[in-house]
């Protein structure tokens, strides 16, 4: 039987629902009778220790990335093929994509495709095909991402291309960001690279900052720890490179994915990741490929985003546990007892803290809060050592996950199906 076939994703999908209903079950029964108070003390204290056991083993993963020599690859006359997807994209920011493109060092050819835009970005096509090592190609209608990257690596690849970077049409690249992020894979080990992510507008407000550390988070330390395993489990829309052979091999895979009866349209760079896991290769993170973008300056804009984020997760990380066992051990224990279950296990613990600052609010104050504080800061303490002007930006985002982005993930997780970018047009 196909290990992702729709009653293998029915079964894992309502493992994990069973996940957050058992930990308000839990709590509930802790509330209704204290004969139940052992198991649900047992239950706090299971989660700490291994709160505490995950975040030394992610700690570990980076000091190791750390001690690993350098590489001292370099690209000399490979050829890079760099597609930008397109859609409604403004044109300031697509203009100045296009450019940093060209700016960059290496030797490229550029692939724009158009995905039906409505805007004057179609106009700017018009102008921009005329450059000699442009490609551009537009759809007459939109039909998504996915069709536009399946239709760009099938049809508009170079035949000598040595490597295909993918980039959002609103990232700017720096100087050296395709030859870093391309050199990783002159290693035939190695499957796709992802690059480190800076925002433009990160000092716009409290929110910006906040992302701004949020997304420092997941590349130098979540992405920095799995890149020492190879296992990075999403390379980033923003920049991202992979084997030319390989990504032409999955492409057609990748553009027919389906989850629950339906075919799947977001998400598209986490699955890539994981069609390359699955055969095996390495996924790295090259931090010192950069590139920049914008992040949402709302919370409606931001919440959006993220949950179109999150409804990928779930499905990804599921997909991510259907093949990890056979080749993917250490990142197969990761997803299925931290990544993917962790968050909706403390469903229940929440809840509970949710009573006390309504009956005893002086406890949460005065003893859960520095405890909880205490703990985030040494959970994040490269936070502090490598990027302390980002502090601020960390205790922002302890609060904004508290009060509103882990309910967007609970709500992502029953919504999962559905299929709306919802970020477009913000």
């Amino acid at each position: 039987m196909n290990r992702w076939s729709l009653k293998s994703q029915k079964r894992l999908y309502r493992s994990l629902l069973f996940i957050p209903i058992l930990s308000v079950a839990l709590f509930g029964l802790y509330l209704i009778s204290p004969t139940f108070a052992p198991y649900w003390e047992f239950f706090t204290i299971a989660y700490l220790g291994l709160l505490a056991l995950n975040s030394w083993y992610i700690m570990s993963l980076i000091v190791f990335n750390d001690l690993k020599k350098e590489r001292s690859d370099s690209l000399e006359k490979e050829l890079i093929s760099v597609i930008i997807p397109s859609y409604n994209e403004r044109l300031d920011l697509l203009a100045k994509t296009i450019d940093s493109v060209e700016n960059a060092h290496g030797r490229k050819e550029i692939i724009i495709v158009d995905d039906g835009s409505l805007s004057d970005s179609a106009w700017l096509m018009k102008i921009i095909a005329n450059r000699h090592n442009i490609t551009v190609h537009r759809f007459s209608h939109n039909q998504g991402k996915r069709e536009a990257l399946h239709f760009a690596v099938s049809n508009l690849v170079s035949p000598e291309s040595f490597c295909v970077v993918t980039i959002d049409s609103d990232t700017i690249l720096d100087r050296n960001a395709l030859i870093r992020i391309a050199a990783p894979l002159k290693d035939a080990s190695v499957g796709a690279t992802t690059g480190n992510v800076l925002l433009l507008n990160e000092k716009k407000n409290l929110l910006t900052r906040m992302a701004g550390t949020y997304y420092w988070m997941g590349l130098n330390i979540y992405k920095n720890a799995q890149s020492s395993v190879g296992n990075v489990v999403c390379c980033s829309g923003c920049l991202s490179a992979y084997q030319t052979p390989l990504i032409k091999e999955i492409i057609d895979e990748f553009n027919s994915q389906t989850f629950l009866g339906e075919k799947a349209t977001h998400s598209e760079d986490r699955h890539l990741t994981n069609l390359i896991l699955q055969r095996g290769h390495k996924v790295l993170y090259v931090e010192e490929a950069i590139c920049y973008t914008e992040t949402p300056d709302t919370i409606k804009g931001f919440c959006r985003q993220q949950l179109r984020w999150k409804r990928g997760y779930v499905r990804e990380s599921l997909y991510t546990l259907s093949y990890a066992w056979k080749n993917q051990k250490k990142l197969f224990f990761q997803i299925a007892f931290w990544d993917l279950t962790a968050p909706y296990i403390t469903l229940g613990f929440r809840l509970y803290i949710f009573l006390l600052l309504i009956f005893n609010p002086l406890y949460v104050l005065l003893i859960i809060a520095p405890i909880w504080i205490i703990a985030m800061l040494l959970r994040y303490i490269l936070v502090l050592m490598r990027a302390p002007k980002k502090t601020l930006g960390l205790f922002v985002y302890a609060f904004f996950f508290e009060l509103i982005l882990y309910w967007v993930n609970l709500y992502a997780l029953v919504t999962v199906k559905n299929k709306r970018w919802v970020t477009r047009g913000i």
